[in-house]
């Protein structure tokens, strides 16, 4: 039945049908335009069907199956298949609106699929070649097995910008880490939790993130979480208010979260007091969450010092207002958050003056970056931490990383 006739009849909810149909039936509207939104009870599924849109601490429909404790592919392994990109609709210029903007023709919504917030902190099993995120005490990370991709020292000074420890881009950094959940509350979000180092050098870099649509930290955390604890930088994940949020929602987030990286440093007895540098933070997150960024990179301007959207959504919008260095992380065959109209929109948008990267992986889904659904892990793990080192920490040693030749892994490579 075509989808403009699902509407006329009336089988579904009148909100998700709007949805639907303007995304089949077709719009003018760009992702700026401030029109009518699905209600926060309404999502369509991957495949276009109704689905239920969840609130914190509810269960979630999912696309394509329950992700906690999904086994992982060898971080080696690439994900395959899909189809091909959305058509980009016309370009908006973000202009910061109060509200979120609703979908785009032809943009379907990017449900990454969600377990319930009540399940705990150790959904979704480590990526393969990484230690378990967490023991049930919460702690968790060991130090790496080999040495690859070491590098002479700097001559920094211990403790100063740059660090003056061996270049690493390995999966699993030098460092040991824990986990927290304890005095994080924000009443901006639904729930958060830090890794951070334990014996990394001090002050420490930070990023914050946010997820996407209908999805909690918990997809996220076992991969990005030691990933970036273990080389030194903390992570504050987060989950929003309410799963179904859009970007500019999760903008919000994301600048709490980053206002949330001081209060934690000033925290008397918490677990990071005096340890956190508030002045180097990055803002990352995936889909939705990744739109959400480019938001929160606009609205933040120079008090951050880098954005890291993951598989960006946020069709159609051009982001001329950032300033801050830009990692775009891309899947070839995203059929979600297509990236003619996403991500290689997005880093086209930015300005020449602008240091920007476009990182798309050779037949990658939507799913890249998440714990249960994603690939290529070793490659991700290694420009994310040359980008997180050089922009977060000043080490001019890992541009050249990011100045060489692309990797087998990538299918485009732009900088």
């Amino acid at each position: 039945m075509d989808l403009c006739e699902v509407r006329k009849r009336g089988s579904m909810p009148a909100a998700l049908a709007w949805v639907i149909v303007l995304a089949a039936c077709g719009s003018s509207d760009d992702a700026t335009t401030g029109a009518e939104q699905p209600s926060a009870g309404a999502a369509t599924t991957m495949d276009g069907a109704a689905g239920s849109m969840p609130t914190a601490g509810t269960g979630a429909a999912t696309m394509g199956g329950p992700q906690a404790r999904a086994a992982l592919p060898p971080a080696s392994s690439a994900m395959t298949g899909g189809d091909e990109d959305e058509q980009a609709p016309a370009t908006g210029t973000a202009s910061l609106p109060s509200t979120a903007s609703p979908p785009s023709a032809g943009s379907p919504l990017p449900m990454e699929g969600a377990q319930t917030e009540g399940s705990g902190d150790n959904g979704g099993e480590a990526p393969t070649g990484m230690p378990n995120a967490e023991t049930p005490d919460g702690e968790g990370g060991t130090e790496p097995a080999g040495d690859d991709g070491a590098a002479p020292v700097s001559q920094a000074a211990p403790g100063g910008w740059p660090r003056d420890a061996e270049v690493d881009v390995n999966q699993m950094g030098p460092y040991a880490y824990e986990s927290y959940t304890e005095g994080l509350d924000n009443r901006t979000y639904s729930s958060s939790v830090m890794y951070y180092p334990t014996d990394a050098p001090e002050p420490f870099a930070s990023v914050v993130f946010s997820p996407g649509f209908t999805a909690t930290k918990e997809q996220y955390k076992d991969f990005l979480g030691p990933l970036l604890a273990s080389h030194g930088i903390a992570i504050l994940l987060t989950t929003p208010t309410t799963t179904g949020d859009f970007p500019q929602q999760r903008s919000t987030d994301l600048q709490a979260a980053f206002e949330q990286i001081a209060t934690e440093n000033e925290r008397s007895g918490g677990p990071l007091a005096g340890k956190l540098a508030p002045d180097r933070v990055c803002v990352t997150g995936h889909s939705m969450g990744g739109g959400g960024s480019l938001w929160a990179a606009a609205e933040l301007g120079d008090k951050i010092h880098c954005a890291m959207p993951l598989q960006a959504w946020q069709p159609g919008t051009s982001f001329r207002s950032i300033v801050a260095p830009t990692m775009f992380i891309a899947a070839e065959n995203d059929t979600i958050a297509g990236n003619s109209s996403n991500s290689r929109l997005f880093y086209n948008s930015l300005s020449d003056s602008v240091e920007k990267y476009y990182v798309e992986f050779g037949g990658a889904s939507h799913f890249l970056t998440s714990n249960s659904r994603g690939s290529h892990y070793d490659v991700q793990s290694r420009y994310m931490i040359a980008f997180y080192k050089l922009y977060l920490e000043d080490d001019e040693r890992y541009r050249e990383i990011l100045d060489a030749a692309a990797d087998p892994a990538l299918s485009e490579y732009l900088h």
